[in-house]
């Protein structure tokens, strides 16, 4: 992807570099696309051959976002494995090892001592004890059953390779298979499928999506069709708001919004399934609703203004309560400066003077 998409670093970093701004970048990029492109045209019936369905055009802006953020949060999560990995000067761990070594090999020595010069009575009791009774089974002799630990494996394997998985956006919470990799939020899916170099064209695909099927085929360059993949999807999908793009020479790239909001164990019925508790179950801030978002906003808030040592939300609305009530009739500090300081209020609400205040 990196290879194609620098072809257009120069252009881009000279329109940049004009604009002076991130702002006015964007103001130019979303802007070609208004007025060059179809993007902002609105499909009123499926007979329309030009635009997106309503909303449709914000959400390929917002996947875009999110996978590139999934970009960034994955390499600031590489600097910081970088900066909390331990640095220990060359040899270290070599000579802790020898003189472990060396040190085993001490003390099995100074153990064997004594029974070297002991009786052989004594020597030929310990040797039978040693060949006749049978293990006690005690703490260190407790092995885990061969199943068991086969399991422990196949789980660490899995983990292992679902962590490999994650560190892709492209696969996030998904997985990376021979034709294609699959990535899913709670509420969509994306499949990329890959193509040969020489498709570069819509008009080289088609893609056919139902209630819970999928098939994409390409004609190759002697004009015969190819399938990539023919399956049955997982879970059933709301295929009016599924679309799909090429990324040319690269691969098909199909969005499949979820008919009900849940983690998938594999994007078609016939390949292998993840484990979904090891993927990543927490929901963006924009799934939630308003009074969830307002709410988590300002917790935010607060956290930042205390961090600040700056009155918290709710210090803000206590106070503007003792705001008004600092130049309200009968008050005895009307027409002074305002300092809070001096006033309190109670869990009731009542404003009564700070007495300690100096």
């Amino acid at each position: 992807m990196a290879s194609v998409r620098d072809t257009y670093d120069s252009t881009l970093l000279g329109i940049l570099s004009n604009e002076g701004e991130i702002t006015n970048f964007l103001d130019v990029v979303i802007g070609f696309l208004y007025r060059r492109t179809d993007f902002f045209r609105i499909m009123k019936s499926k007979n329309d051959k030009l635009g997106f369905p309503p909303g449709t055009a914000a959400k390929l802006l917002l996947k875009e976002f999110k996978k590139y953020e999934a970009f960034a949060q994955r390499d600031e999560m590489e600097r910081e494995k970088k900066r909390a990995a331990p640095t220990h000067p060359p040899g270290i761990s070599e000579m802790k090892t020898s003189e472990q070594q060396q040190v085993s090999s001490t003390t099995t020595s100074k153990t064997n001592t004594p029974a070297a010069t002991s009786t052989p009575q004594t020597t030929t009791a310990t040797t039978a004890s040693t060949t006749t009774v049978p293990s006690t089974g005690g703490a260190g002799d407790v092995k885990a059953p061969p199943s068991q630990n086969k399991d422990e494996d196949e789980n660490t394997r899995a983990s292992k390779q679902q962590q490999a998985f994650q560190n892709d956006p492209l696969s996030y919470n998904g997985a990376v298979r021979e034709k294609y990799v699959w990535s899913q939020s709670i509420s969509d899916v994306d499949i990329r499928i890959f193509v040969p170099p020489y498709i570069k064209k819509g008009k080289q695909v088609e893609v056919t999506v139902e209630k819970r099927h999928l098939r994409v085929c390409y004609r190759d360059d002697k004009g015969v069709s190819q399938t990539v993949i023919d399956g049955n999807l997982t879970w059933d999908v709301n295929k009016e708001e599924c679309m799909w793009s090429l990324v040319p020479a690269e691969h098909v790239h199909v969005s499949l919004e979820k008919r009900e909001e849940r983690w998938w164990e594999s994007a078609l019925e016939d390949e292998p399934k993840i484990n979904v508790r090891n993927i990543d179950c927490s929901r963006p801030m924009t799934d939630l609703d308003d009074e969830a978002q307002a709410k988590i906003g300002e917790m935010m808030f607060n956290e930042q203004q205390k961090r600040l040592g700056l009155p918290q939300s709710h210090e803000q609305k206590q106070h503007e309560m003792l705001r008004k009530a600092w130049d309200a009739e009968g008050s005895p500090f009307k027409g002074q400066p305002f300092d809070p300081s001096v006033l309190n209020i109670n869990s009731g609400g009542v404003i009564s003077a700070n007495v300690n205040k100096s």
